[in-house]
């Protein structure tokens, strides 16, 4: 009796043995009603023991995940695309046993997401400190699949959301003119003779007086009528020479201001509107006209969307126009000018205070033109006396530069800056503080009321 009893001790302390040997080599498994989740890195392998021989297995989505069986008890899972899916490995004697396998890359956690909650394949839910950090969590929810559908995202953007953006435009015109020209004519009695530039003579009529034959001008023999004129002549010889040098500059600068909403556009406009007539249809003179206006000046669009902290992306749609007189045109009586137009229309993005030239333009025009008569103009020196040259050259620089800053509002109750020309609001001098005071700086001192 004793030995058999001492046989079962040891038959039974051999079995505890054997369990325990086991326990210490299987996996870790899950609780008890929670599915044991195996997280593998895309392009990589894990082996995963089974609990007795694996007879069959099936996993949810092969474009996440590839299943192997090695051998008798062990199964290799290949992650091949980020993704959540099922796997269920059949064993003998212990049915089925489902584990959840997760596709994702083992980087370290990301600050800026710390109050996201991300779900390979599934959904974003939480908040993102900036546009930046919800553009990075989209990207590591997207599908591979081009096929499979979108992630649900229910999380929002925070971050500042008003930008100011300081707009400069500076464009620089020069101009250079260069014209002479000789007249050279003899008027008597009997006879007359000269030397014109083009347009200059008109015809031929009667002299002062009724005597004798003269020449018709429009010009007065002057090709260049703001010109400086030479005039010699001696027993009825007349000589004009007409020289003329000109150079002219012209700058101009703007500098609009405005704020908008991140996402939102907003449009200035700083100079008019100008109107022309359009002729409603019907017969010649027998039509209708309407007056439509057409604006012109500094137009500026844009729309702002704030990236992070200390980066912006704007879309800037600029425009400067002015009124073009020398191109118009009549329509039954009303002359309408034409408008010459710069424009830039582009995207970018930068950070708060810094600056970008959004666009440039350097134009260099030069026009040369000779009038002369044929041969006699090409005689050297004496040829000056038969052609007449005008030398136009124009010279145009425009920059347009964009500077975006954060803001917030001023706070309630916050003393507001005093706004430019505040001080003349208390200008209000008396007779004598007008007779014997006033300077002529019209009220730039606030404590007295008139000038300083």
């Amino acid at each position: 009796m004793g030995f058999s009893i001492g046989r079962q001790v040891v038959r039974v302390f051999g079995v505890a043995v054997i369990v325990a040997s086991a326990l210490l080599h299987a996996p870790e498994a899950a609780a008890e009603g929670e599915v044991e989740t195996i997280t593998v890195e895309p392009g990589t392998h894990k082996l995963l023991r089974a609990k007795g021989p694996v007879s069959r297995v099936a996993v949810g989505e092969p474009k996440i995940a590839d299943v192997n069986v090695v051998n008798g008890r062990e199964v290799l899972i290949n992650g091949k695309a980020g993704g959540v899916t099922s796997l269920l490995v059949w064993t003998r004697g212990n049915g089925a046993t489902e584990y959840r396998i997760a596709v994702a890359s083992a980087v370290a956690p990301d600050p800026e997401l710390a109050a996201l909650t991300i779900q390979p394949g599934g959904s974003l839910d939480g908040s993102t400190p900036s546009l930046l950090a919800h553009r990075k969590a989209t990207l590591s929810t997207s599908p591979r699949d081009k096929d499979a559908p979108a992630p649900a995202d229910r999380s929002f953007a925070g971050g500042e959301t008003q930008v100011m953006s300081q707009v400069k435009i500076v464009e620089v015109n020069r101009t250079t003119l260069q014209q002479y020209g000789i007249n050279l004519f003899k008027v008597g009695n009997n006879s007359l003779g000269g030397i014109g530039g083009p347009g200059s003579v008109s015809g031929v009529g009667s002299g002062a007086g009724g005597v004798g034959t003269g020449f018709l001008s429009a010009t007065g023999f002057l090709p260049i009528g703001d010109a400086f004129n030479i005039v010699f002549g001696n027993n009825g010889y007349t000589g004009i020479l007409s020289v003329l040098e000109r150079k002219g500059l012209a700058r101009t600068l703007a500098e609009p201001s405005l704020t908008a909403l991140s996402g939102q556009t907003a449009s200035f406009l700083a100079g008019g509107e100008f109107p022309y007539p359009v002729p409603q249809g019907g017969g010649a003179g027998n039509g209708t006209i309407t007056v439509q206006f057409r604006e012109f000046g500094v137009r500026l669009n844009l729309t702002p969307t704030v990236l992070s902290n200390n980066r912006i992306a704007i879309k800037v749609a600029l425009e400067v126009s002015d009124l073009d007189f020398t191109n118009s045109v009549t329509i039954q009586g009303t002359t309408i000018p034409g408008i010459i137009i710069r424009r830039t229309d582009t995207t970018v993005e930068l950070g708060d205070g810094e600056t970008f030239v959004l666009s440039g333009l350097v134009s260099n025009n030069l026009t040369n033109n000779v009038d002369k008569v044929p041969w006699l103009g090409d005689i050297p020196v004496l040829g000056a006396f038969f052609r007449s040259t005008s030398i136009n050259r124009t010279e145009k620089e425009l920059i347009m530069i964009i500077t975006p800053h954060l803001v917030r509002p001023f706070a309630r109750g916050t003393q507001v800056p005093a706004l430019p020309g505040a001080s003349l609001d208390s200008y209000r001098p008396n007779f004598a503080e007008t007779i014997f005071l006033e300077t002529g700086d019209f009220g730039q001192d606030a404590d007295t009321g008139y000038s300083k």
